[in-house]
């Protein structure tokens, strides 16, 4: 039950418990030595009140009227609080009815009345009964008062407590409302840092948080248009190679297909002539079909699925070193073997294929070197040239393909880190590193 109550009802609970608690205390401290005190009175009064009667009766013998010392004596007894000396076969009760405190309370404090009996030695005697009602009465007093000073000094103290509680908490809805905000989607927002230290270390934190979801939405936002214009790019790219080669391919073979179909069915054909347009025929798909694998193997290189990413790049060096055969290509592949999440391999092979690009493209280097390891569950990848190295002018990211911006974009993904910088031996240094996760498709 409790934990359906607020912190303020909780709070405003926890203080009247303690409260109540404390003014019981007092209450039952003083009901505790009532008793005490009661008796302690009616002793006193009892002993002094034997006394006077032991010395009249040592008078009486002597007297010359007993009776009148007898009278003298009970009227000075009346004087006397918390006890009554009456003569024996009066009725004394044994208790006196108090009128100004309750039966319960008066029973509690003082349960049995002793009482005293002195012989007069002529007959009859005096009877000493405590009679503690005024005692009695005022400590009945003092706890109604004490009880109702106790209970406005508390209810006192718990308003105060509750409005002090009330303005300390009062931050919490601001937060409250911030962290829905943000909930709903409003990163913008900030809520007020005030209140008590702890509630302004709190709303700096939701301010911090806020600005940081702002940060990565902004990302987001900037990463999509990246994608949009990448995947722009991309398809210009492809409708270019599709008007620019493939179309002048197709148009020369359906030409000679044309001008074949002509010469079979003319009179007197040649079977030579007709073969060699054949062969001009076949040369012309054939090329268009290097093209198409070129198109297919930017988009997704078929030999990283059919010989693993260790021979894919071997694959791809040997076709870099056919077009380029000044420049050096040294592979260190130890950690591309094995199987690799398919992911992971792709973007292995995106990563040599754009640092070759970039090297032979733009370094003017002769000899580049490409490692594969792997280390402390990540894939380690490097490409190094002797080129020029990095213009301080030019932006990392420039380069063929997707970029190298595109790049880190993607490895940054996968959990990974991407650097361009210069090498200290020379040339540009390319590295990326790839955490190696386990399931999913993989690669030989």
């Amino acid at each position: 039950m409790l934990r359906r109550l607020s912190l303020r009802l909780r709070l405003s609970l926890l203080l009247g418990v303690v409260l109540a608690l404390g003014l019981a205390l007092g209450v039952g401290l003083l009901v505790l030595h009532a008793g005490a005190r009661v008796r302690a009175e009616a002793d006193a009064a009892t002993r002094l009140a034997r006394d006077l009667v032991e010395a009249t009766v040592s008078r009486l013998d002597t007297a010359p009227d007993p009776q009148n010392e007898i009278a003298r004596l009970l009227s000075d007894a009346r004087r006397l609080r918390h006890v009554r000396v009456t003569l024996a076969g009066e009725g004394v009760a044994s208790r006196q009815e108090i009128d100004r405190a309750p039966q319960w309370f008066t029973r509690l404090v003082l349960p049995n009345v002793a009482m005293t009996r002195i012989e007069t030695g002529r007959g009859d005697a005096f009877l000493i009964a405590a009679n503690p009602a005024d005692e009695i009465a005022e400590i009945w007093q003092e706890i109604v008062w004490l009880a109702i000073g106790g209970a406005g000094i508390a209810f006192a103290a718990f308003g105060l407590v509750s409005l002090a509680v009330s303005r300390t908490l009062r931050p919490v809805a601001t937060l409250a409302d911030g962290l829905n905000r943000l909930e709903r989607g409003e990163h913008s927002m900030r809520v007020p840092a005030d209140g008590s230290p702890e509630f302004v270390v709190i709303a700096e934190r939701i301010n911090a948080l806020a600005e940081t979801l702002q940060r990565l939405d902004e990302e987001n936002h900037r990463l999509v248009r990246r994608m949009i214009h990448v995947q722009d790019e991309e398809r210009k790219d492809i409708a270019r190679d599709l008007h620019d080669e493939i179309g002048p391919f197709l148009f020369t073979v359906r030409a000679g297909v044309g001008a074949l179909a002509r010469r079979a069915t003319a009179p007197g054909a040649d079977p030579a002539r007709l073969a060699e347009d054949c062969a001009r025929i076949d040369a012309q798909i054939a090329a268009l079909q290097q093209v198409n694998r070129r198109i297919l193997g930017r988009l997704r290189p078929a030999a990283l699925e059919e010989m693993g990413l260790a021979d894919a790049l071997e694959a791809l060096a040997q076709g870099w070193r056919d077009a380029n055969p000044n420049v050096a290509i040294t592979l260190s592949l130890g950690g591309a073997s094995g199987e690799l999440e398919e992911e992971t391999a792709l973007t292995a092979y995106r990563i040599v294929q754009e640092g070759l690009a970039n090297a032979l493209r733009h370094s003017g280097a002769n000899h580049v070197d490409v490692s594969v390891k792997r280390a402390r569950s990540a894939l380690h990848i490097v490409v190094r040239d002797n080129g020029a190295g990095l213009d301080a002018a030019r932006a990392p990211s420039s380069g063929g393909g997707l970029g190298l911006r595109g790049m880190s974009e993607r490895v940054g993904a996968l959990g990974g880190a991407l650097t361009l910088a210069n090498d200290a031996m020379g040339g540009a240094r390319l590295t990326a590193s790839l955490p190696l996760r386990v399931g999913g498709a993989a690669v030989r």
